[in-house]
C-alpha cells in the first residue's frame, strides 16, 4: 500500500469515529451530571456522539432523554437476564438478526421477524423486553471491525407467521407496544434511513392502526411495505441479505444463531442496572 492509499484509508476509518476533542467534552459533560449513570458503555457513547454529527448538546439532549424514558417502564429494563427462560422462550418466538455486511452506502441492516411458533408460548411483554435487550447489547459493539460507526441503518420487519391469536396478546398489552415504538423513535442512537416491512397480511394491518398515530411524520415517510421478502431485493444489495430474501449470505436461521452467540457475551452487561439508571439526586 502507497503512503496516499495509506492516507485515503486513515481518513476514511477516522470518518467512521466521532471527534475525539468533541468527545472528551461529551464525557465531561456527562461526568458533570451526578445523577447519570457514570460507567456507561465507551462504545455506546461514542455512538450517540456519531449519529449526533459530533453535536455534544444534541448527543447529551438524546442520551438524556433516554435515561428518562427507561425510568418510566423500568419492568423492562430491569432482570434483565439472557439465560432466563423468559427471555430464552422469547428468543425462540422472534428474530433479531444485524447482517454481518454493510451495504455499498455504509449501511447496517438489521432483520425482524417472527418464525413460525407454538403462539401459546408468545409472550409480547417478554418479547418487546428481548427486544430492546438486544438493541442495547448491538449499540455497545462496533459497526466496523477496524471500530467505526456505519452512516444510517436500515430495519427489516418481516410478520410472515405472525398469528391473530399473537396479535390479541400483543393488543393486550398496547401500551408497551407504544412505549417501545416511543422509545425506539425518539431516543435510539440510530440514523434511520428506511424501514421495510415484508410480508404484510390483514393481521399486521391491525397492529399498524394502534401505533401509526404516534409515529413522527419522518418516521412514517420512511416506511415501506412489501408484500413480499423477495422484494427487499429491489433496496438492498443482493450480497448483504440472507439467501431467504434472495440474497447471497447464508439462511437467516444460522445468522440468528450467530447474533445469538454475541448476545449471550452481553450477559453481565445487561444484568448491570447502574449502566442507564438515574439516581435520586435530580
Amino acid at each position: 500500500m502507497n503512503n496516499e492509499s495509506a492516507v485515503q484509508e486513515e481518513i476514511e476509518v477516522t470518518s467512521h469515529r466521532p471527534d475525539p476533542i468533541k468527545f472528551e467534552e461529551f464525557i465531561n459533560r456527562i461526568k458533570n451530571e451526578k445523577n447519570f449513570p457514570q460507567n456507561m458503555n465507551k462504545v455506546l457513547l461514542e455512538r450517540y456522539l456519531k449519529i449526533s454529527f459530533n453535536d455534544v448538546d444534541c448527543a447529551f439532549a438524546l442520551l438524556k432523554s433516554g435515561l428518562e424514558m427507561r425510568t418510566k417502564a423500568s419492568y423492562l429494563f430491569t432482570d434483565r437476564d439472557v439465560m432466563s427462560s423468559e427471555i430464552q422462550t422469547a428468543c425462540s418466538t422472534f428474530q433479531f438478526v444485524p447482517l454481518p455486511k454493510i451495504t455499498k452506502d455504509k449501511y447496517k441492516v438489521t432483520i425482524i421477524r417472527f418464525p413460525k411458533c407454538d403462539a401459546n408460548l408468545y409472550d409480547s411483554v417478554q418479547v418487546i423486553k428481548a427486544a430492546l435487550m438486544m438493541f442495547d447489547a448491538s449499540y455497545t459493539i462496533y459497526d466496523y471491525k477496524d471500530d467505526g460507526f456505519v452512516e444510517g441503518e436500515i430495519f427489516i420487519l418481516d410478520v410472515e407467521g405472525y398469528s391473530f391469536k399473537q396479535f390479541l396478546d400483543l393488543a393486550k398489552n398496547v401500551k408497551t407496544l407504544l412505549f417501545y415504538t416511543s422509545f425506539l423513535q425518539d431516543t435510539a442512537p440510530v440514523v434511520l434511513i428506511s424501514n421495510h416491512i415484508c410480508n404484510t397480511s390483514s393481521v399486521f394491518d391491525g397492529i399498524m392502526g394502534m401505533v401509526r398515530p404516534i409515529l413522527s411524520k419522518q418516521v412514517n415517510d420512511l416506511v415501506h411495505f412489501n408484500r413480499y421478502g423477495s422484494g427487499i431485493l429491489e433496496h438492498i444489495e443482493r450480497e448483504v441479505l440472507p439467501e431467504d430474501y434472495g440474497g447471497d449470505e447464508k439462511c437467516i436461521n444460522d445468522l440468528y444463531e450467530d447474533w445469538l452467540k454475541v448476545f449471550k457475551t452481553k450477559r453481565d452487561y445487561l444484568l448491570n442496572d447502574s449502566s442507564w439508571k438515574l439516581t435520586e439526586n435530580m
